[in-house]
């Protein structure tokens, strides 16, 4: 039976400093828990309500809590009536194997983080990335906007300018979505490599600059007088073209 001290803590995981001194975070609907059952991720605690187990009795192995104890565990302002705490897997040492590698340059929201990843997937980018400063991969928007990819693409926090020298240095191809730069649309030559993507306010840092051998631009048309595009939207549009 669950207590007051085990909801309490698995509230507490909204937060990122307890996340990272428990080692957990929070998965949250159905479609989220039963990507995260298929995956190798080590499930902790698993709930739901009786309602929710009345609709989808599937989830029979979950521990059922009263609608009460669902809302003081859920992040969410309507929760979806089934939990599960997860605990955070070590980080690895790098071995990709996609064609592209997705490299992400400071990326601060939640959402487009989420988003890029799923993108990723969609364009078989199972390999990613990020800085040090990127927003936690286990934060509960983070989760929810990767719809599942999280527990599928391959992700990495690195020194991400000795990433890119070191990938430079072995003659792999830089991409780098930069205003200035090639159109991607009448590319003709797409070598594998590493596809950069900047973050929302600063586009790709200064320092990340000179490791780039390819930079590249979306053309803007219609005479938009927009400066630039949302990050996840303009991952999106290059993975697509990549992936051609």
């Amino acid at each position: 039976m669950i207590t007051k001290s085990i909801i309490k803590q698995i509230a507490s995981l909204r937060q990122q400093k307890f996340r990272k001194e428990l080692g957990l975070f929070v998965v949250e609907g159905r479609k989220m828990v039963e990507e995260l059952l298929r995956s190798d991720f080590e499930t902790v605690g698993l709930y739901a309500t009786e309602i929710f187990l009345n609709s989808y009795p599937s989830f029979a192995d979950a521990e059922v809590v009263s609608e009460m104890q669902m809302e003081q565990m859920s992040g969410q302002d309507t929760p979806p009536g089934i939990l599960a705490v997860v605990r955070i897997p070590e980080q690895g040492d790098i071995n990709t194997s996609s064609p592209y590698v997705l490299a992400l340059d400071g990326i601060a929201n939640p959402g487009n983080m989420g988003t890029l990843l799923r993108t990723a997937e969609w364009f078989g980018i199972r390999d990613v990335v990020c800085s040090q400063d990127c927003v936690e991969l286990w934060n509960p928007k983070t989760v929810q906007a990767t719809m599942g990819s999280l527990f599928r693409v391959k992700v990495w926090k690195v020194d991400l300018a000795a990433y890119l020298r070191q990938a430079k240095a072995e003659g792999k191809a830089i991409y780098g979505a930069l205003l200035e730069g090639e159109d991607l649309f009448q590319m003709k030559e797409k070598p594998e490599g590493v596809i950069v993507i900047g973050s929302e306010s600063h586009g790709i840092r200064a320092e990340i600059l000179p490791c780039i051998t390819h930079p590249i631009t979306i053309p803007r048309m219609g005479g938009s007088a927009t400066e630039s595009l949302n990050a996840a939207v303009a991952g999106g549009i290059i993975m697509a073209e990549m992936a051609k």
